[in-house]
């Protein structure tokens, strides 16, 4: 896991920013540095560690920057940027390629040669020997760019989910890369500037990460399951696709079977993710996800697993009991910490930070405290459970649209059979209504303070054009794709990715493995939505791994604070100080005179449901200042 960054210019320029894209981004990678500077076809001039060339002293066209965090082959034979047959290819990493052993073999046995034991060195054979080709044999995370000196063309390539970010910018004659946005910032000349596209669709929908599309004005993420090949001469990058979802169902198979290979299926892609040179744990929340994969590792470490758990003194935020269930059944080493709210008005300028773009909640809050612990306790890889809810109808929405698809078909006795068997089997969630509004029809939604009602009518006309839809499909599986490709999957692990590298720790995602995603996604939606419960496939086929009163569970939670509470005290009262801090900008986008009459009036079952959107507008208004970020 590491930082990357890079320059390529359609003219020789001065490539010394590329000092300071990498270092923003040291976090992303402490334990070492490095910078490749191309100033023709031949050997680039390589620097390592604090080495750095001054503005003037380092013209050239392209340039490669790396922060390095070691995990495997954590020797001077992993430095990056790394270069391969004869220094033909160089590349600048970030993420892991799981399955770099087995692809190892397989290119030592067509003669390729290797002088070191990392997996960055079997990506470039790879690309040497298969070209593009080579990203469909990956079984991983990452986000790369590797320079080809010969053919004179740069390619790009993230990875199937976008688990690792990749963002870009092309500005006056000018293509800038970088993990992280502050790493695409940093060679900019001029101050970041709002999108405002993507701040209406967060202020209206909660939506971030939706799209392409980043909250900074010409900055966009490289889209997940794709390559570029970019010529010096034009920079323009087109994204071409190595992989798609599809959606044929599996051939005709028993529930039996489908909970065997789901079980085959899950273990293979921990296993995979334990390969490491450093310790590896894993985030507990005592949910049904997280308890999964310490179950599967704890059958396969041969030392006890060290787990990280949030836990809060209020018992409807609380699952720590469930965590230490888990760790007490895989005889596990827990490590617990206690979010808070006055904490969290502490680390906030912290958070937005390293996160970037406004966030939608605070629930992000707890698993920071989780990433610092790790570092703290010295673990630098967790492995985690996002991915598993969108994969296998997790989410209490599913079920309701599983009832809402058998009566659109006219089975209207199997709908009443399995709304039945919901009432009795099902996740007691359902009788929280509002968990679930956002999801209704528009006629149907509670009315409450919305940030469309405050909106200027500029910003509010974007609304015609907005791509957001957040509401049942036809097809069970079209809404699973659409959560792991647009509103759900991209902001959780942008989340977990600047959670984790804020503190310097790896975090892999077992169920995001693309076998596994393909394997659920075409899975018969009986076998996922069954007499009442979620993720019946996971629930049946890891019973006897994982704790009996754990896959019986249900009450579902996940990382969750107790914002609701926190803001009817002291942080509400901060984020209306980041509101008025950011009023003379925020004002641009909404009335926030009067928005803040109507928090303040509201009644409190109003607050319940607007105190969401008084979190948002505080966020963003941190963002606004801490980034100096204009608006138009």
């Amino acid at each position: 896991m590491c930082g990357v960054a890079g320059l390529m210019s359609t003219e020789p320029r001065d490539l010394s920013p590329i000092f300071d894209m990498t270092a923003v981004q040291a976090h992303r990678g402490p334990d070492g540095a490095g910078h490749a500077l191309f100033a023709g076809t031949g050997r680039p001039d390589l620097l390592r560690g604090d080495e750095r060339r001054t503005a003037g002293s380092a013209i050239g066209r392209i340039a490669l920057g790396h922060r390095r965090l070691s995990i495997i082959d954590c020797t001077d034979s992993g430095h990056q940027p790394m270069s391969y047959a004869d220094g033909r290819y160089w590349i600048t990493y970030n993420g892991e390629v799981y399955n770099y052993r087995e692809l190892r073999e397989e290119l030592s046995a067509l003669g390729y040669g290797f002088r070191s034991e990392s997996d960055t060195e079997v990506i470039l054979a790879a690309y040497a020997a298969w070209g593009v080709n080579c990203f469909s044999r990956f079984n991983g995370m990452w986000a790369l760019a590797i320079w080809d000196t010969l053919e004179c063309e740069l390619v790009m390539s993230r990875d199937r989910f976008g688990v690792k970010p990749l963002h870009v910018r092309t500005h006056a004659g000018t293509l800038s890369f970088a993990s992280e946005i502050k790493g695409v910032l940093a060679a900019a000349i001029e101050g970041a500037k709002a999108n405002d596209r993507v701040v209406h669709d967060y202020l209206v929908y909660g939506v971030v990460n939706a799209n392409n599309q980043t909250f900074f004005d010409g900055i966009t993420a490289f889209p997940p399951g794709c390559y570029a090949i970019v010529s010096p001469k034009s920079l323009v990058v087109t994204p071409k696709s190595f992989w798609s979802l599809e959606f044929p169902t599996l051939p005709e198979t028993t529930f039996e079977q489908s909970c065997e290979e789901f079980r085959e299926l899950i273990t293979s892609a921990v296993k995979l993710r334990m390969r490491s040179d450093v310790p590896v744990g894993a985030c507990l929340s005592g949910g049904l996800d997280s308890s999964t994969i310490v179950s599967v590792m704890s059958r396969v470490a041969k030392t006890p697993v060290h787990t990280f758990t949030a836990r809060f003194p209020e018992p409807e935020f609380d699952e720590s009991a469930w965590a230490q269930m888990v760790v007490d059944a895989c005889g596990a080493n827990g490590h617990f910490s206690e979010p808070s709210e006055a904490l969290l008005i502490d680390d906030f300028e912290k958070l937005i930070w390293h996160q970037e773009e406004p966030f939608s909640s605070a629930s992000i809050y707890a698993q920071w405290l989780v990433m610092r612990q790790a570092r703290e306790s010295r673990i630098p890889v967790l492995l985690d459970g996002q991915g598993a809810d969108e994969i296998l109808g997790g989410y209490r929405k599913f079920y309701a649209f599983h009832v809402l698809s058998l009566m659109r078909q006219g089975r209207f006795l199997g709908a009443a059979r399995e709304a039945l068997a919901l009432l009795v089997n099902g996740d007691r969630g359902y009788l929280r209504w509002r968990e679930g509004a956002r999801y209704l029809p528009r006629f149907l939604q509670p009315r409450t303070i919305g940030g469309g009602d405050f909106l200027r009518p500029d910003v509010r006309a974007l609304g015609a054009s907005t791509s957001v839809a957040l509401g049942g499909t036809g097809d069970i599986r079209q809404r699973q794709l659409l959560d792991l490709s647009r509103y759900s999957v991209p902001s959780l692990l942008r989340y977990e990715d600047r959670n984790s590298m804020a503190w310097s720790i790896e975090s892999r995602v077992p169920f995001l493995d693309y076998r596994l995603v393909e394997f659920a996604i075409r899975l018969p939606i009986e076998h996922k939505l069954r007499g009442g419960r979620t993720k019946a496939v996971l629930r049946s086929g890891l019973r006897g791994i994982v704790p009996d009163r754990v896959l019986d569970r249900r009450d579902k939670m996940g990382f969750v604070t107790p914002q609701s509470r926190w803001m009817n005290g002291a942080l509400g009262q901060h984020v209306e100080s980041l509101c008025n801090e950011a009023s003379p900008t925020l004002n641009k986008w909404v009335d926030l005179p009067a928005l803040l009459v109507g928090w303040r009036q509201a009644t409190p079952a109003q607050r319940h449901t607007a105190q969401a959107l008084m979190f948002r507008l505080g966020t963003l208004g941190q963002w606004l200042t801490r980034f100096n970020v204009a608006v138009s």
